[in-house]
C-alpha cells in the first residue's frame, strides 16, 4: 500500500537540491565524492537543471503574483509491496509517480526521482510538478489538496496493482446539493442540512464558518477516537440544533456524514481550501491587459442601459404641454366665474404664456426633471464607489508582507510577518470605519436626490390628475345643466285638455 503527501514549493531548486544530493553529511559526501541519491528518475524535460530553470522562468514572468514555482508529491511504498533491491520495482515506482503527477496536474511539466536510501528502507518518490499550464497559461488552481491527491492515488494504484488501505473501491463523495432532495422537505435532516450547508457558503474560512453556524442556532460537535490496531486518531462531526417541526422542538443531533461528505470536517476543509485557491488564482495569473482599438477622443461613450430604467419611463411632449395649458386655462376661467370674481389674472396670465410658448415651459419641466436625476445618479455612483475595495492599499499591504517573507533568518521573517498583521489589521479598521461612515453619507443623498427626483415627477402627475378631474367636473355639470333645462322646459310647456270621449252626444245627438 502507499501513501501520499504534497506541499507547495515556493523554490524549486533548493528542492531538487535536496532530492539529489540529500542535506548534511550525505550531501557533503555526494559532492565531494561526485555522486548522487537518485536511484530513477524521469520528466517532462531534457534535463533537471532545464526543469529548474522552466519552474523559475514561469514564476518571473508571472511579475511576482505567482507565489509558487511548483508542487512536491511524495509517493512511499512498504517494503513488502516495492522492494529496494529490485530494479523492476525501482523502475515501477518511477512510472507510477509519473503517472499520478499527470493525474493531479495533466498539462503541467513534472519530474519524478526515485530514492531507496530512506531511514525504513522504503521505495519511494518525489515528484515535483510545475505551477504553470501549458494549455491555459496559468497557475495550477486546482486538484492540489491532500483530499484530492489521496483519492487520485488510490484511484491510481488500484488500476496499477497496488493495495490500497480500506475495504473495496471508495465511493464517490456526495453532495449536499444531491442529498437533500431523499430528504422530506419538512424533515429535521433537510432543515439541519440547509443550515450548515447556508453557514458554509457565507463563510470564508473555518472561524467564520463557526460563526455562522451560532447564527443559524447550529452546535457543531467533534470527536476524536484513536485506532486500537494503528493508533491513528480519527475526528468526526455531529451537529445538533432545534428542529422547528417536532412535537416538542427540542434539540436533535445527527453526524456530518448521515447528511454529505461535503458537510464532513474533510469537506468543509476541501470547501475552504478551493475557495481560498480561487482567490488567491487571480492574483497569481492576472490576464494581460486587453488591447483597445484606438478612439478618436472626441467619440462620445457609447451609452449604457440604466440599472433603474424604472425611473425613466416618464417622458414630456411638447402637445402635452400645450394642452394641458390649455385645459388648465378653461378649468380657470369656469371656476372664477362660479366664484364671482374676474378670471384674468396671475395666474391666468401664467397659463396664456404656457399655451402660447409651449416649447419654454417644456424645456424648464425637463430641466427640473433632469437636474433631480442627475443629482440621484450622481450620488447613487458615489454611493457604489464606496463599497469596492481599495487596491492600492491592499497591493501595497501585499508588498510589505512578501518582504518580510524573503527575509533570511527565521526571527527576521517571524518579526516581518506579525508587523505586517498587525499593519493589515489597524488599517483594515480604519478603512471600515472610513467606509461605513461614508456609506451612510452616500446613501443619505441618495435617499435625498431619490426624493427630489421624485417631487419634480409628482408635480408632472399631479397636473395631469388635475386635468382629468377637471375634465369630470366639466362633464358633471354639463350633465346638470342639460338636467335643469329639460325640467324648465317641460314647466313652461302648456297644459292640454284631453278629448272628452262623448263629444257627439253633447247636444243631446
Amino acid at each position: 500500500m502507499s501513501t501520499t503527501h504534497i506541499q507547495p514549493l515556493p523554490n524549486v531548486r533548493g528542492r531538487m537540491s535536496y532530492t539529489e544530493l540529500g542535506e548534511g553529511k550525505k550531501r557533503t559526501r555526494n559532492i565531494r565524492e561526485k555522486t548522487n541519491r537518485i536511484a530513477a528518475q524521469m520528466g517532462d524535460m531534457g534535463t533537471r537543471e532545464d526543469f529548474i530553470r522552466f519552474c523559475s522562468a514561469m514564476r518571473r514572468q508571472s511579475q511576482g503574483t505567482r507565489l509558487n514555482e511548483g508542487y512536491e508529491l511524495r509517493v512511499s511504498w512498504s517494503p513488502e509491496e516495492l522492494s529496494k533491491d529490485s530494479p523492476e520495482d525501482i523502475q515501477r515506482a518511477c512510472e507510477y509517480g509519473y503517472a499520478l503527477c499527470k493525474e493531479v496536474a495533466p498539462n503541467a511539466p513534472c519530474w519524478v526521482t526515485v530514492h531507496t536510501d530512506g531511514e525504513g528502507g522504503c521505495v519511494h518518490v518525489h515528484a515535483t510538478i510545475a505551477n504553470h499550464d501549458l494549455v491555459s497559461g496559468t497557475a495550477i488552481a486546482h486538484g492540489t489538496d491532500h483530499a484530492t491527491v489521496k483519492r487520485k492515488n488510490d484511484r491510481l494504484s488500484r488500476e496499477m496493482g497496488f493495495t490500497v488501505v480500506g475495504p473495496g473501491p471508495a465511493r464517490e463523495p456526495t453532495t449536499w446539493a444531491e442529498r437533500k432532495g431523499q430528504f422530506g422537505i419538512e424533515s429535521f435532516e433537510r432543515v439541519l442540512g440547509n443550515r450548515v450547508a447556508d453557514a458554509r457558503d457565507h463563510a470564508s474560512n473555518m472561524e467564520e464558518f463557526l460563526e455562522e453556524l451560532k447564527v443559524r442556532g447550529v452546535e457543531l460537535t467533534e470527536t476524536r477516537k484513536p485506532d486500537e490496531k494503528t493508533g491513528e486518531e480519527t475526528v468526526g462531526w455531529s451537529y445538533k440544533s432545534r428542529d422547528p417541526y417536532g412535537k416538542s422542538r427540542r434539540k436533535r443531533r445527527r453526524r456530518a456524514s448521515n447528511l454529505a461528505d461535503d458537510l464532513t470536517r474533510e469537506g468543509i476543509e476541501a470547501y475552504f481550501e478551493a475557495k481560498q485557491r480561487e482567490l488567491e488564482a487571480p492574483e497569481q495569473d492576472a490576464p494581460a491587459p486587453e488591447v483597445l482599438p484606438d478612439v478618436p477622443e472626441t467619440a462620445e461613450p457609447a451609452e449604457q442601459p440604466s440599472t433603474d430604467s424604472a425611473l425613466d419611463v416618464y417622458d414630456l411632449d411638447r402637445a402635452y404641454v400645450s394642452e394641458m395649458a390649455s385645459d388648465l386655462q378653461k378649468a380657470h376661467i369656469h371656476r372664477s366665474r362660479e366664484a364671482g370674481k374676474s378670471f384674468v389674472d396671475e395666474r391666468y396670465e401664467r397659463l396664456v404664456e404656457a399655451r402660447n410658448h409651449p416649447d419654454e415651459q417644456l424645456a424648464k419641466l425637463r430641466e427640473d426633471v433632469d437636474a433631480a436625476r442627475r443629482e440621484f445618479y450622481a450620488s447613487k455612483e458615489a454611493r457604489d464607489t464606496l463599497q469596492r475595495p481599495c487596491p492600492g492599499l491592499l497591493a501595497g499591504m501585499h508588498v510589505f508582507a512578501k518582504a518580510g517573507r524573503d527575509a533570511k533568518d527565521p526571527v527576521s521573517r517571524m518579526m516581518a510577518d506579525m508587523t505586517a498583521l498587525m499593519l493589515r489589521m489597524m488599517i483594515k479598521q480604519a478603512l471600515d470605519e472610513e467606509a461605513r461612515r461614508q456609506r451612510e453619507e452616500a446613501e443619505r443623498r441618495v435617499y435625498e436626490s431619490r426624493k427630489s427626483m421624485w417631487d419634480a415627477e409628482k408635480r408632472l402627475k399631479a397636473a395631469e390628475k388635475a386635468l382629468s378631474d377637471e375634465d369630470e367636473r366639466e362633464q358633471r355639470l354639463k350633465s346638470e345643466r342639460m338636467q335643469r333645462r329639460v325640467k324648465e322646459a317641460e314647466q313652461r310647456a302648456p297644459v292640454r285638455t284631453p278629448r272628452s270621449a262623448d263629444k257627439d252626444t253633447q247636444f243631446g245627438e
